[in-house]
């Protein structure tokens, strides 16, 4: 499947690879790195922000929690071809403290049908004091032709 340049999938879609490549197709592009630092710790998977700031439409302890990109690996190939694997992600409890691991945990199986890798709390608070937070793997490739072609493939 191919998507052309300049369509998006919609924000309301449930699998964390459809929100990955959403995320990402919107995201300034690695020639920009620090404008694309500050757009992946803005942006959540589950969605845009609304204008005023407050989450999109959800319920229960999906208000609770939102996913980031937090470290991702970029490739070239000689074919113009832009390869971005994830390499970790944050949950962050949103403006809130520190809660267990199990709670993290219970998130990402319940809005994402996740196991996540290697969970583990971190100090400090998110993004402009965004929250507290818990850093995971999980497998996640997007790639891009030159032509903005969203080629969809093996991870």
């Amino acid at each position: 499947m191919v998507v052309e340049d300049g369509f998006c999938p919609p924000a309301s879609m449930e699998s964390f690879q459809q929100a990955f490549e959403s995320l990402l197709c919107l995201a300034p592009g690695p020639v920009f790195p620090r404008a694309r630092e500050l757009y992946l710790r803005k942006y959540p998977l589950e969605g845009r922000l609304i204008e005023d700031g407050a989450p999109a439409p959800s319920s229960g302890v999906r208000d609770r929690f939102r996913t980031f990109l937090l470290e991702e690996e970029i490739q070239e190939s000689s074919g113009g071809i832009v390869r971005v694997r994830a390499l970790a992600f944050a949950v962050v409890h949103w403006q809130a403290p520190q809660v267990n691991a199990n709670d993290y945990t219970a998130y990402l199986q319940q809005r994402w049908q996740l196991q996540p890798d290697g969970l583990c709390l971190e100090p400090g608070s998110w993004f402009r004091e965004g929250g507290a937070y818990a850093r995971f793997r999980a497998p996640a490739v997007y790639e891009r032709s030159p032509s903005g072609e969203l080629l969809l493939g093996d991870a």
